[in-house]
């Protein structure tokens, strides 16, 4: 409801305005892309039952650079920023919380936090970014507190026990010392310090040991039938997606029909996991080609994850950057934009700073 009130608060503006998206109109069409990708993707759809779900799911696409662009001078990013953070700390009290209760839990940690608070990967996703927000802060402010809070993020991240989490984890931790320390000593020292950490972490938290642990056993790469263990599942994912990628090269399978193709070719496989629950590809690259074809769907991923990067580098934007990077590096897992987690999450905030890079370009300010 909060975010139809914005939305019709933004169109009375344009039409106050007269203005808004015209001047505009060149970011709002980059941001809205995917959204007309999937509704042209309707046309070659044979299930629009699903197609129109997946698109009504996919209204963010539009709907918050809309409001942004009609009431974001209202709106003060470092406020939202503070805001998202005060919520994830909120939040990781509760994990820190269970993690301690049920640590003898051991191996399947992981199914604790999302039984109790939400899905582990999309959790370690909002702390890695969290986690980025805080370092920023740290380096504008130089305070015990923004490091401390950074820290904190980082270890919460990591509690989620998410592999693809783990390694971005340790990514953002390398990153992070290069671009803060000057020293070449301390960087080689903090350096050398994670990769310890890092490793011990791997070796004494059971449930990233159990994790990594199924990396080492595969038997074969690539789906094996007789074996459900969480590597062959995606193996089978993947291999699925690329298959079906193969046989609608060009435009897909259409926007509501992916899951249905999915369904008879993890059938034909034999996977019976994979049709009785509908997978999706937990690959987002490979969710957009497989759905709109090398056509829409590399548009579509030029417009969620290219454009972003390549603005935010030559804008030297590092908080866009690293937001782009960890949704890219979890969307290598994931299909976090086939879900509304995903979805809201991504949305909302690249249009918050994709549109503050856009202003600060024009005016010069910062909102």
């Amino acid at each position: 409801m909060a975010i139809i009130g914005l939305l019709v608060l933004a169109l009375g503006n344009f039409f106050y305005e007269r203005q808004g998206l015209v001047q505009h109109k060149s970011f709002l069409l980059i941001m809205i892309a995917p959204l007309l990708i999937y509704l042209l993707g309707l046309l070659n759809t044979q299930n629009l039952d699903s197609g129109f779900s997946f698109v009504t799911r996919n209204l963010s696409f539009i709907a918050f650079p809309i409001i942004f662009i009609g009431v974001g001078n209202l709106v003060q990013k470092s406020f939202v920023l503070k805001a998202y953070v005060i919520l994830v700390v909120i939040i990781d009290l509760y994990l820190a919380y269970l993690f301690v209760y049920y640590f003898n839990f051991g191996e399947r940690f992981y199914m604790i936090i999302q039984h109790e608070i939400y899905h582990s990967t999309y959790l370690g996703m909002f702390n890695l970014f969290a986690f980025w927000i805080s370092v920023l802060a740290f380096r504008k402010h130089q305070t015990k507190r923004n490091a401390a809070i950074a820290i904190f993020f980082i270890i919460c991240a990591i509690i989620t026990a998410s592999r693809i989490v783990f390694l971005l984890s340790f990514v953002s931790l390398i990153i992070s010392i290069a671009f803060l320390i000057q020293s070449r000593t301390k960087r080689l020292f903090l350096v050398l310090a994670t990769v310890a950490i890092t490793l011990s972490t791997l070796f004494y938290a059971p449930g990233l040991k159990q994790k990594f642990k199924q990396l080492v056993e595969i038997s074969k790469i690539g789906f094996d039938q007789n074996n459900y263990e969480s590597i062959s599942s995606r193996f089978g994912k993947l291999e699925a997606s690329a298959n079906i990628i193969k046989k609608n090269p060009v435009f897909g399978t259409g926007t509501g029909d992916l899951t249905d193709e999915l369904v008879l070719e993890y059938k034909r496989m034999n996977f019976t996991m994979g049709y009785k629950y509908k997978y999706n590809p937990h690959n987002q690259i490979l969710s957009n080609l497989a759905r709109n074809g090398f056509v829409g769907g590399g548009l579509c991923l030029i417009s969620i994850f290219i454009w972003p990067a390549y603005m935010s580098t030559i804008k030297k934007n590092v908080l866009l950057l690293a937001f782009i990077g960890v949704l890219f590096g979890v969307g290598l897992t994931e299909s976090i934009l086939d879900v509304h987690k995903g979805i809201t999450f991504y949305t909302f905030f690249n249009s918050l700073l994709m549109y503050n890079l856009i202003i600060q370009s024009k005016t010069g300010k910062r909102l």
